[in-house]
């Protein structure tokens, strides 16, 4: 036991440990400022000294992006001698405003991070491959937010992002006139080169109607007079909140039928330019009082004309619509007509429109 302990204190006397020195950074930060994406990678450094009495070496360095390299000696620095520890950062594909950090590993014990920062112009195609929308002096990511399926009393919340490929400071802005979707923005001015996101939440208690809904949004892309305006659309499809029914309520809830749930309209002459009527009724075959909160149809050709809002448990009631089949193409069609009720097992009934136009 001796022995081994006196051959393990022997080999940490013959290998040296790296040397640690003692390391004063005399920057931490850099800044790179304005930079092109078009003029390719750019390189800075920052400088520290060995202010120890023994040499320090830099054993590595990591990068918090793969968008940075790096460069320093690989010789140890001798006490008193200031070196540069470089670094370099490619644009490419990267428009808008950058934040890195760098770990740096001096010895076997001491680092340190060194940040960077700066803003880069983007170049056309990267700028109409991450922001598309042209809206002016700004461009937008996207035009179209789908929230999906929303169930009646939760939120959604989605971010917009719009980058400034100007030169000058902007200030956008947005007109919205649904209460149920408000809008903020990350920044109220967008410098050259800088990213501003805006925030759009949205809360379904404040609507009133269920099923599919679109609300637009029109962004100003300054505040300057004549400033170009760009409509984004929000869009989501809206569902009743049966969880908190209790299985008696359940069972005595409304029951929503249709019938027939297959209007066949025949042959439609294409000189006939006046709208055909139909209709069609709606059963409650349940015990408690049904709701209709909406009938509509996707189709812009259907236009429902009478609908009942409210049927009792065993009654039915009638709905009539339109079809103005001069948009529709010739051939064959089969259009939906959709049913929103407060029936739990069934909350949307739907019913088909088809025929032919010759």
């Amino acid at each position: 036991m001796r022995r081994t302990v006196l051959l393990s204190m022997l080999l940490a006397l013959l290998v040296p440990a790296v040397a640690r020195g003692e390391i004063v950074w005399l920057e931490k930060e850099y800044d790179f400022g304005l930079m092109k994406e078009e003029a390719g990678p750019k390189t800075g450094s920052v400088r520290l000294v060995n202010t120890g009495p023994e040499e320090a070496v830099i054993t590595g360095a990591r990068p918090s992006c793969g968008c940075t390299g790096v460069a320093y000696p690989d010789d140890p620095i001798a006490p008193g001698d200031t070196v540069k520890f470089s670094f370099t950062y490619n644009p490419l594909g990267r428009p808008g405003r950058f934040e890195k950090s760098i770990r740096v590993y001096i010895g076997d014990f001491d680092t340190a991070t060194i940040r960077i920062r700066g803003n880069v112009l983007g170049t056309p195609e990267s700028l109409s491959t991450l922001y598309p929308v042209e809206a002016g002096p700004l461009r937008l990511s996207e035009k179209r937010m789908a929230a999906g399926e929303v169930t009646y009393g939760k939120t959604r919340h989605f971010f917009l992002n719009g980058y400034n490929q100007t030169a000058d400071t902007i200030r956008p802005s947005w007109v919205s006139d649904d209460p149920s979707l408000s809008v903020s923005s990350s920044s109220e001015a967008v410098g050259p080169g800088d990213i501003v996101t805006l925030s759009f939440y949205f809360n379904s208690r404040q609507r009133t109607e269920m099923g599919p809904l679109e609300i637009p949004v029109r962004i100003i892309s300054d505040s300057k007079p004549g400033s170009p305006e760009t409509e984004v659309l929000f869009t989501a499809d809206l569902h009743p909140d049966f969880s908190r029914m209790t299985p008696e309520e359940v069972n005595d809830a409304p029951r929503c039928y249709a019938a027939p749930d297959r209007i066949d309209l025949g042959t439609l002459v294409s000189s006939a330019r006046k709208p055909v009527g139909f209709r069609f009724a709606i059963r409650n075959e349940g015990k408690a009082e049904m709701r209709i909160n909406r009938i509509f149809s996707r189709s812009e050709a259907i236009k429902i004309t009478r609908r009942p809002t409210v049927i009792k448990g065993g009654k039915s009631a009638e709905t009539e619509g339109l079809l103005d089949f001069s948009s529709l193409p010739q051939g064959a069609f089969n259009l939906k007509i959709e049913i929103l009720c407060n029936d739990p097992l069934h909350p949307a009934r739907t019913v088909s429109v088809v025929g032919i136009k010759e």
